[in-house]
């Protein structure tokens, strides 16, 4: 039964339209005319790392970052683990029209094995911003079935706005990793990267947002939830200035 009422909270912050803009820290990425805004509670206790840039030179149509993440909150009543929420805010009206993600490493210290983890690309449902371009197609690591959802709708120029890392063979991300033994999905050492497209047309100001989930139960409902209500509660967002 709380299941669907949340749902249903969901899906009415959809027809309404409102939802909140991440409120903290505003990281510039170069000069590419993007920045990240990132909760500052996130960033002060190292639950994100402030991005690194790899490849960025002023004339360029794409910036290439780093990103860090470690996750260890617990498991919620509804067998969820609280996600991850990056937004990308366009500061230059001659920004960059793609954003890559070529190494990413992400921690579990929540003290259960993932067997799944989800990214969702946050946009506004009538003007989409961004979209994932699944001609690029990140490595799992342990996750090694990648796949492009479109289920819950289309970014910008009909791209996916879902990405979804399962292993079909059992097992997944373990708790508590030693050394360099993290998540590392879309890492250019695996010839993987994850690649958005955005609008050029969006307005400057206006942002979306990258949000990442981990999966650790593998109940139907919980997934769904996870792959539906998520993208719902998100989709069609407050535009913010």
């Amino acid at each position: 039964m709380k299941r669907f009422l949340l749902l249903s909270i969901l899906v009415s912050a959809v027809l309404f339209g409102y939802v909140p803009s991440v409120k903290g820290v505003v990281i510039p990425l170069d000069d590419s005319g993007w920045a990240m805004v990132v909760r500052s509670e996130l960033i002060d206790g190292g639950y994100v790392s402030t991005p690194s840039i790899f490849n960025f030179e002023p004339g360029d149509d794409e910036i290439v970052i780093g990103l860090g993440k470690t996750f260890q909150f617990p498991l919620d009543q509804e067998g969820l683990l609280r996600p991850i929420t990056i937004e990308f805010q366009k500061l230059s009206s001659d920004a960059v029209s793609t954003i890559v993600i070529e190494e990413e490493y992400i921690i579990n210290n929540t003290d259960i094995e993932w067997i799944a983890y989800d990214m969702f690309l946050m946009v506004n449902v009538l003007t989409p911003q961004a979209g994932f371009n699944p001609d690029f197609i990140p490595d799992g690591d342990q996750l090694e079935s990648v796949s492009f959802n479109e289920d819950f709708g289309y970014g910008y120029n009909g791209l996916p706005t879902e990405l979804n890392f399962v292993n079909t063979d059992g097992g997944g991300v373990p708790p508590e990793p030693v050394g360099d033994d993290v998540f590392q999905p879309g890492h250019w050492r695996f010839g993987g990267r994850i690649v958005i497209e955005v609008d050029p047309q969006m307005q400057v100001n206006d942002r979306f947002q990258l949000q990442e989930i981990p999966i650790a139960i593998p109940e139907p409902a919980t997934i769904f939830l996870l792959g539906g209500g998520y993208f719902l509660f998100f989709a069609a967002r407050k535009k913010s200035v």
